[in-house]
């Protein structure tokens, strides 16, 4: 004798009791929850301090940005460890012989240590040595009489040209 098959129903899942205790516990905790306010109390940083020397600088592909005060002017001075890659990254700044006033040559710009630069000619030969130099490595070296607004233009012209990985030179504190 053949076997009658019962007709199956489908499985139906009343979802409105759930959504409902979801929206009254949402709105429960909108209605009992406290936000602090920002203008009571400031940002307070606690700033590390170097205490070892974590990392070494890099002997070659390396720049380094050193930024200080003369008087009251701000001085920023770029130089470049490896000696082949100085003159065509300072070839676009046209340095001259301040005795002579006739351009440098690329045997005098290779031997050429620190360039004083400004924060525009600072973006060029961060573009150039890039360009001549992809893995260079760059190290910033601020004074401490500094503001945070000028090593922040530096950065900024370091990571427009994609050099968005550089160290900060710091001075290790003295162990007591």
């Amino acid at each position: 004798m053949a076997k009658i098959k019962m007709k199956r129903h489908g499985f139906r899942l009343d979802m409105t009791p759930m959504v409902d205790v979801g929206f009254l516990l949402l709105t429960f905790f909108m209605l009992t929850a406290k936000f602090k306010p920002q203008s009571d109390e400031a940002l307070q940083i606690s700033l590390p301090v170097a205490v070892a020397d974590t990392t070494k600088l890099p002997d070659v592909n390396l720049a380094t940005i050193s930024v200080g005060l003369k008087g009251t002017d701000t001085v920023i001075l770029f130089g470049v460890s490896n000696e082949k890659d100085r003159a065509p990254i300072l070839k676009p700044l046209n340095l001259a012989d301040p005795k002579t006033g006739q351009p440098l040559t690329d045997a005098e710009l290779g031997m050429k240590g620190d360039v004083r630069v400004s924060l525009a000619t600072l973006e060029t030969v961060v573009q150039q040595s890039r360009l001549q130099n992809p893995s260079m490595r760059y190290a910033i070296s601020a004074d401490s009489g500094i503001t945070y607004g000028t090593v922040d233009d530096v950065m900024r012209a370091l990571q427009k040209y994609g050099a968005t990985r550089f160290n900060l030179v710091t001075m290790n504190k003295e162990k007591s």
